[in-house]
């Protein structure tokens, strides 16, 4: 739950005419999983949507809830609330409530793998500038100030409980590349072989193609009940393994913080804040690496992971920086 309270700068209680708040981005991860959605638990709040809107509405014990209904990826995120695309605005829900000092609002995903980020900007009487969307995803308290027409208030949001989700917690501290990297291992278990796949963003022929394609199916029938296969969470080669392998169940790919792989499947797991921390992430966590094709960064992550011990398995026959 989040609690939505207006105080002015001596702490009293303020209450104005109009608060409204505005939540983006609202949209699941692979297969439907991870679904987001927001219940006004209070404050009975009309709402604006667009007419081709991607959220369904519903009732949950007499509250409204707004729910997603499709997938999404880090690509479609938007980074001001007034400069958005239709399709982001199709995945926006702007709630408006009256005569308002506080609200609660439940903030949730359903079961799934993929970390989920919740986006929101604040708009009423008391803010006419155009803001940067805020992105929430650990448990905090966050007091922010913004200047009115009028006056200066205090807006303070306190989130009175955080969001879980299936094998990722969001963290509230700095981890550093080695701690998540140990982190994961421990998650996957020590008995667990963690093998991971390098390879082209784009595969460079379609033979290198065809061939991730069958070893992917085969390496997970032979060893996936004792093997985690992992990716950085990219499209070509990366993508073009999770998706053959098996069901998926024995795959993570790896992405940075509040993004998503938008892969069919397997388990999306947060890691690093950014592209450097998550490459940096994964080669450290890997015990063996099988390469595909590649360039100075496929043979970069190798060269690592074989001066710490891991074992390398190029695939030559595919060239690149696998020869």
């Amino acid at each position: 739950k989040v609690r939505f309270s207006v105080w002015d700068m001596e702490d009293r209680p303020l209450t104005v005419d109009t608060f409204r708040i505005s939540f983006y981005d609202l949209d699941t991860g692979p297969h439907s999983k991870s679904t987001e959605y927001i219940i006004a638990d209070n404050g009975d709040p009309s709402f604006s949507e667009t007419k081709d809107t991607q959220l369904n509405e519903g009732h949950v014990h007499g509250h409204m809830e707004f729910l997603a209904s499709h997938s999404g990826s880090a690509k479609d995120k938007p980074h001001k609330s007034k400069s958005l695309s239709q399709v982001q605005k199709k995945r926006s829900v702007v709630l408006s409530y009256k005569d308002a000092h506080s609200f609660d609002l439940t903030i949730g995903a359903s079961s799934g793998h993929s970390p989920r980020a919740f986006m929101f900007a604040l708009h009423s009487a008391l803010a006419c500038h155009e803001g940067k969307v805020a992105i929430t995803t650990t448990l905090t308290t966050t007091t922010l100030t913004t200047t009115s027409l009028a006056a200066t208030t205090k807006l303070t949001t306190t989130l009175t409980s955080t969001l879980t989700t299936t094998l990722t917690s969001t963290v509230t501290t700095k981890e550093r590349p080695e701690e998540v990297a140990k982190r994961l291992r421990n998650e996957a278990g020590h008995d667990t072989h963690i093998i991971c796949i390098v390879g082209a963003t784009e595969s460079q022929s379609a033979d290198s193609e065809a061939l991730v394609k069958a070893i992917a199916p085969q390496l997970d029938e032979e060893i996936g009940s004792r093997a985690k296969f992992v990716t950085e969470g990219t499209v070509g080669v990366p993508e073009t393994f999770a998706e053959n392998c098996g069901d998926g169940s024995h795959v993570w790919n790896l992405v940075p913080s509040g993004e998503s792989s938008g892969f069919a499947q397997g388990a999306d797991i947060n890691a690093g804040e950014n592209a450097e921390e998550r490459q940096e992430i994964f080669g450290l966590v890997g015990d063996i690496y099988v390469t595909v094709e590649g360039d100075g960064e496929v043979s970069q992550t190798a060269k690592a992971a074989h001066a710490r011990g891991a074992t390398v398995i190029p695939l030559m026959r595919t060239g690149g920086a696998s020869d």
